[in-house]
């Protein structure tokens, strides 16, 4: 089993990696990251250390996700968690990472015929919390 994990030098996606290494649970495991978070880098070591390879590349491109090659599962988790990012400038990075970033991912697990896993957000709120928060909607929200 060929396994790619993208955000693969993040805290989440370096930790999946080696633990899957580590297990014997795919005979190849593929870290994809761009190495933008700061301190990302620093996991390199680790993932070669144990055996992972690591693909420096994007999800916005579609190109960097095919240099695994054939795959049979991707871990998705290279999304951008911060709240705050876009907050006070252009949202642009945040929606290609999060959303074109994953459709090209999904796009390439249908051409792979690969399982998919998709790791959410680092930030999680229970819907009663959420519906419970009062508001007003006026003419411009």
């Amino acid at each position: 089993m060929r396994i790619l994990v993208t955000g693969g030098a993040g805290f989440v996606g370096s930790s999946l990696a080696i633990g899957l290494k580590e297990r014997g649970t795919a005979s190849r495991v593929f870290a994809l990251d761009n190495l933008k978070r700061r301190g990302s880098e620093l996991n390199l070591t680790r993932l070669k250390k144990n055996g992972v390879t690591f693909v420096h590349g994007d999800v916005r491109n579609f190109e960097d996700l095919q240099t695994a090659g054939k795959i049979d599962v991707i871990i998705e988790c290279s999304a951008e968690p911060s709240v705050l990012a876009g907050y006070g400038e252009s949202p642009e990075y945040l929606v290609n990472t999060n959303l074109i970033g994953a459709l090209n991912c999904f796009e390439l697990a249908r051409l792979h015929k690969a399982g998919v896993i998709f790791i959410s957000t680092s930030r999680v709120y229970p819907i009663d919390k959420v519906n419970g928060i009062k508001y007003s909607e006026e003419a411009t929200r």
